[in-house]
């Protein structure tokens, strides 16, 4: 075991703040990057295996991080983008590269964190597994206590190269007034498998995601994400996957729930490779009245063999389910709060224990307008 730390340690609050969205302690970690406001603030790293640096530095240190920046994503793919690749004097975010052939035993943690009020932050992430290896990451977003307002954009690309094998988790929790957008774009090649799950609880003024993975031959991704919208929170979600390779899957499914709060969901799958397979699940909750769900799943066959499907329904609480759990000695709230724990279904998204009792406790402080 090596330990190697750059940039200082976290404060007692900052790792409080970082608690929330999965953050565990390095030891128990493979690595650690964190980015506070625009500042890499804190690496570490205790496998061999693993490098974790700065983008920055990562890019004076290999000629070939700089062929993988903006790889996948063009510098101009949107005004955004275009925004913060000329404003930015220096990049901000940071290299994880897992080296050919590694089993890594204990996850990569990587998170960000604003604790300026009405801050810009601007962070890109690149993100290797090279050939045959294997690792699991959980990533995060997090804000200072009482921080509401500020602004996040994320450009993230990550290269899955051949065999390699990936599961991620990712938690967010922003400001309630906050501005987010997110750019991610995956290349999943040959023979490789990568599993991601997000969830998003917390409150937050806008939330706009736009993704696209790229499967290779043989290639195989599952994605699930669970969308909470309390009011006065808009969620508006783009995500693309393009099953390229011959004998490429991909199952995509989607678990979203209003309380009040504006949900906009469009999923595009295509199948252009040979005997492909895809899958793609849009299901929606309504608490109330307010707000609502606008769900678009869409599909494009570009061989004869493609194998393509969906399926989106989007309801509200059962009353006969209500009456029963109720019934059963449960208070309404309670009776509530228990339907919509197994709507998002926690089991099937694999969440580590030491952040299921956070998540579920979110879900009751979101419903209640406490977070």
């Amino acid at each position: 075991m090596i330990e190697i730390i750059k940039h200082g340690p976290l404060s007692t609050v900052e790792r409080t703040n970082l608690d929330m969205v999965g953050f565990a302690d390095e030891t128990e970690r493979a690595a650690t990057a964190i980015v506070v406001d625009n500042k890499v603030q804190h690496i570490s790293m205790t496998d061999p295996d693993v490098e974790v640096l700065p983008i920055a530095e990562a890019l004076r240190k290999y000629d070939w991080v700089q062929d993988l920046m903006f790889g996948l994503i063009a510098p101009d793919a949107s005004d955004d983008v275009r925004r913060v690749t000329e404003l930015a004097l220096e990049p901000v975010g940071y290299l994880v590269h897992v080296k050919e052939g590694a089993k890594v035993k204990l996850p990569v943690q990587t998170f960000t964190l604003l604790e300026t009020p009405q801050a810009r932050q601007y962070v890109h992430d690149i993100t290797v597994i090279e050939p045959n290896a294997e690792v699991e990451m959980i990533s995060g977003d997090a804000v200072s206590d009482g921080l509401r307002a500020g602004e996040h954009v994320s450009i993230s690309e990550k290269y899955v190269r051949e065999g390699a094998r990936c599961r991620s988790l990712s938690i967010e929790r922003w400001g309630e007034d906050m501005h987010v957008k997110s750019y991610s774009r995956t290349h999943i090649e040959k023979g490789a498998h990568v599993t991601d799950s997000s969830i998003a609880l917390a409150p937050i003024g806008r939330h706009e995601s736009v993704s696209q993975v790229d499967i290779e031959e043989d290639a195989v991704y599952s994605e699930q994400s669970i969308v909470f919208a309390p009011e006065g929170t808009q969620r508006i979600s783009d995500t693309r996957i393009d099953l390229r390779g011959d004998r490429s899957s991909a199952e995509s499914i989607a678990r979203m729930v209003s309380a009040g709060g504006e949900i906009t969901n469009r999923s595009h799958l295509t199948g252009d490779g040979h005997d492909t397979k895809g899958y793609l699940g849009c299901d929606g909750l309504k608490l109330s009245e307010g707000g609502f769900i606008d769900s678009s799943p869409s599909l494009r066959a570009n061989t004869t063999d493609a194998q393509l499907s969906h399926e989106a329904s989007i309801g509200m609480i059962s009353e006969e389910k209500l009456s029963y759990l109720m019934a059963s000695g449960l208070e309404e709230d309670q009776a509530r709060e228990l339907i919509v724990q197994g709507f998002l279904d926690f089991d099937s998204q694999q969440l580590p224990e030491s952040i299921r009792s956070q998540v579920v406790e979110m879900v009751a402080q979101a419903k209640t307008g406490a977070l």
